[in-house]
């Protein structure tokens, strides 16, 4: 018997009022699950990093749109790092924003107070270093390479005042390193390889805004053990699996966000790496060595949290990801790896108009491909930009194109990051992409892996032409180059005069080297010297 209206217990409510309480009482339901997912899911706890410099947190993921819609969560973590303290702030959700922005182009680049100018032939008789600055242009060296004639433009000979960072990187980061104290970024965050040249870079122009500006010349220039021989830089209490610390509930662990007291008078280099090898993390060497020792400090994580949050092999955006938080609040400069971003955008436009220069005065008309090697691919991207507004309007006098040799992933790989970094950094993605270079039958190298290729074609450029080259990106370019040198082989310089950009990178060779004896290519004898 069905019930009758008697019965109903709503049946008394009028029916307007029925259906609106019913409505409120489905939103109620709706926020409240909403939120639920927001605090237990969605919104990761913020990454912790111990005074040993590791890092704490939850894996989670995070949806892009959910920023647009709800408050920001600031989680506090506790001693036990098993709860969070929830609070909230309608102030805007937008991460992006609370990052520092600095136009790169409108920051001074100072004029070298070295005596200048030198000419090219002064510098190559003395291979002396030089002070980078728009009045000291690198010299150009030709050489005869197989029987081609090649110019060789310098690079490796530049560094920059204060900071003494060299090479490629000297170009990259000049704007980073001219900005002055009170400009310069209370915190600079970055991220990539445990040994990459951006890092060190980094992190000495960094230290060198700080009390100690004499260390980074010294860890620069100078040699330094290959290796140290303990780990108290680490925590070993680290349980990567459940990503928090485990141990004592003593241990002081201090966020991300926080400014250690020790630290507040310093500028400070936050850098993100996958969880480092045994052997690296037991007796760091190399970059990772002298990055430490100049005061960067790493934050290690699992693989697919890195994956995550940076990309994975296949790199990550221009733009800081949205779980992470500046350290400091419009204080924090974001870089992304290897300084793919406008930063390096001043460097290239030095480049640029010193190779047009070059070959007006030159060329005698002939063309010309300026070829590099590639990371990330930004220098060859931002130089084809600057060198295309340069000649356009004398394309019919002036012919330059450049090229780029992939070293780290795939011309896919290549051709992405370009892509990238030029529509992030108002470009179209087409019109200014250099030539890349084909792989040859055998395929690209895989970064860092030691080769008797490369090796090879590293000791025939240092002892039959005089070039010296590093392991990760001249040699493995040259290799390529060599079996392009030929007017039958169809490359980027076929019918071309060549120019090739050494990028530096001289300072690793030694530790490059000894991982060839590891791999018993090369015997300890022939290291000594580098």
């Amino acid at each position: 018997m069905a019930p009758s209206r008697g019965d109903n217990p709503f049946s008394k409510i009028p029916i307007h009022s029925f259906l609106f309480n019913s409505i409120m009482f489905i939103s109620h339901l709706q926020s409240s699950i909403a939120l639920n997912v927001v605090c237990h899911g969605i919104i990761p706890n913020r990454m912790v990093v111990s005074n040993s410099l590791k890092v704490s947190g939850r894996h989670t993921q995070v949806k892009r749109g959910l920023y647009n819609n709800y408050p920001s969560m600031l989680l506090s973590q506790k001693d036990s790092f098993e709860e969070s303290e929830i609070s909230f702030s309608f102030d805007s959700f937008d991460k992006q924003g609370l990052w520092l922005t600095i136009d790169w182009d409108k920051v001074p680049i100072s004029v070298s107070p070295e005596k200048s100018p030198l000419t090219s032939s002064d510098m190559m008789e003395s291979q002396s270093r030089i002070a980078f600055s728009p009045q000291q242009p690198s010299p150009v060296q030709l050489s005869l390479v197989r029987d081609r004639r090649v110019y060789v433009k310098r690079d490796d000979l530049l560094h920059l005042r204060e900071s003494n960072v060299s090479g490629n990187k000297a170009r990259k980061m000049i704007a980073l390193n001219e900005l002055s104290g009170d400009q310069f970024p209370d915190v600079v965050v970055s991220y990539g390889g445990a040994q990459s040249n951006a890092m060190l870079a980094i992190a000495a122009i960094v230290n060198s805004k700080n009390a100690d500006k004499n260390l980074s010349k010294e860890l620069i220039q100078e040699s330094l053990p290959d290796e140290i021989e303990d780990d108290s830089w680490l925590n070993d209490n680290y349980d990567d699996t459940n990503m928090k610390f485990s141990g004592d509930q003593e241990h002081e662990s201090t966020s991300v966000a926080s400014k250690p007291s020790s630290l507040d008078s310093k500028k400070r280099f936050i850098y993100y790496t996958k969880k480092l090898p045994r052997y690296l993390r037991k007796q760091p060497n190399g970059n990772l060595l002298r990055a430490l020792t100049l005061g960067m400090e790493i934050v290690e994580l699992p693989y697919d949290r890195y994956r995550e949050l940076f990309g994975g092999d296949e790199g990550g955006s221009a733009t800081p990801p949205p779980q992470l938080d500046p350290p400091v609040g419009g204080k924090s400069l974001w870089i992304p790896q290897g300084g793919a971003n406008g930063s390096a955008t001043p460097g290239a436009k030095l480049m640029a108009s010193e190779i047009v220069q070059f070959w007006k005065e030159k060329g005698k008309g002939m063309p010309l491909t300026v070829c590099l090697p590639g990371g990330t691919c930004t220098t060859a991207l931002l130089l084809s930009r600057e060198v295309n507004a340069l000649i356009d309007a004398d394309r019919d006098k002036i012919d330059i194109q450049v090229a780029v040799i992939p070293c780290v992933g795939s011309e896919g790989y290549a051709r992405r990051q370009m892509k990238a970094l030029d529509l992030s950094t108002g470009g179209n993605g087409r019109d200014d992409i250099p030539k890349i270079f084909k792989p040859p039958p055998e395929g690209y190298f895989r970064f860092g892996e030691p080769s008797p290729a490369i090796l090879q074609t590293f000791l025939e450029m240092k002892d039959e032409h005089d070039i010296y080259l590093d392991l990760l990106y001249g040699a493995p370019a040259w290799n390529l180059l060599l079996q392009s040198l030929s007017p039958n082989v169809k490359s980027p310089i076929q019918g071309r005069q060549m120019m090739y950009v050494h990028s530096g990178g001289l300072e690793g060779i030694s530790s490059q080297l000894t991982r060839y004896k590891h791999k018993g290519l090369i015997d300890a004898s022939q290291i000594q010297g580098y």
